[in-house]
């Protein structure tokens, strides 16, 4: 019995003096967040002089919470004491009540080579869809600036076009027409779908929207390339439907059915930010294009030759 007093005694210390030696704490910017949005997420880990702390490592332990960066570590003093802030910027992008499970921190004392855990405490928020009406039109966040046309200036401006659009193909015709004269024979140039929307593809990159800021326009005129290129390919109307009703088209077409998945991702992605203001990063630009070549290059029709289909 005196043994037990005494390991309870100990094990009581031993307690406080940790509790009294360091703390922790995580918290949000907010308790409310729409669909997209940026979480900060922030955990402060005060404790003495003597002890070493490691940055806790978030990747397994968010509960379905997605990590978007890690900012640098932050070191304040103050009475004796050191305080370090850990700063993470995350997202969450399905709605509803969000819970962030206590995340372990591992530290230890000057001298001692076993390391401890401490853990923060669970952080809840929650996460709300962007209010849709069911009856209207898919429109942009804000409303499209309206100036007033000058339709004198513009129909001259039509006109002019026109002419200049006339001239460009006419001689472009004219010349070809007199090189195949020249060689002999009629040249007939037809072009596969995959060749224009490669084409397209490599037009878009040397723009570089995203590098310069237009993030939306780069989202838009990419999934627009290759929803033109799904209509020329499998002859479907990809330009008219929704993301769910092209994913239903292509997911009952045999040839499209092996870049599937990769094509939900990346229009999911692209919707994500034009409807929900969602502000993507870096490698998820770049991603895009890598992707968007990918669903081309997959659905390249493959030509059989005379003899090896009866092989």
């Amino acid at each position: 019995m005196v043994k037990l007093k005494l390991l309870l005694f100990f094990f009581l210390i031993y307690t406080f003096s940790f509790g009294q030696d360091i703390s922790v704490k995580a918290s949000v910017d907010s308790m409310d967040y729409q669909v997209g949005d940026y979480i900060s997420y922030e955990i402060r880990v005060t404790h003495t002089k003597d002890i070493n702390v490691i940055r806790p490592d978030l990747k397994d332990s968010l509960g379905g919470v997605e990590l978007i960066k890690l900012e640098p570590a932050r070191t304040e003093e103050k009475d004796g004491r050191i305080t370090k802030v850990f700063e993470y910027t995350l997202a969450h992008y399905d709605s509803g009540n969000v819970t962030i499970p206590p995340i372990p921190v591992i530290f230890n004392r000057t001298g001692e080579k076993e390391s401890q855990t401490a853990r923060t405490n669970t952080v809840n928020f929650t996460v709300h869809t962007l209010k849709v009406d069911p009856q209207g039109d898919v429109k942009d966040i804000k409303e499209p600036i309206k100036i007033p046309l000058d339709w004198k200036t513009l129909l001259i401006w039509i006109i002019a076009g026109l002419i200049l659009l006339g001239l460009i193909i006419w001689t472009i015709m004219y010349y070809r027409k007199k090189k195949a004269l020249q060689a002999g024979e009629i040249i007939t140039i037809r072009r596969e779908p995959h060749e224009e929307a490669f084409e397209a593809l490599r037009e878009l990159e040397s723009k570089k929207l995203w590098q310069n800021g237009f993030i939306k326009q780069y989202h838009t005129e990419i999934t627009e390339i290759i929803r033109r290129y799904f209509e020329e390919r499998f002859r479907i109307p990809a330009l008219e439907m929704t993301t769910n009703e092209l994913m239903i088209k292509l997911n009952a077409s045999r040839e499209a059915s092996e870049i599937a998945d990769t094509t939900n991702a990346f229009l999911n992605n692209a919707d994500l930010v034009k409807f929900a203001k969602y502000v993507p990063m870096n490698d998820i630009n770049e991603e895009m294009m890598k992707q968007a070549y990918l669903i081309v290059e997959k659905t390249i029709p493959v030509i059989v030759e005379e003899g090896q289909e009866n092989a």
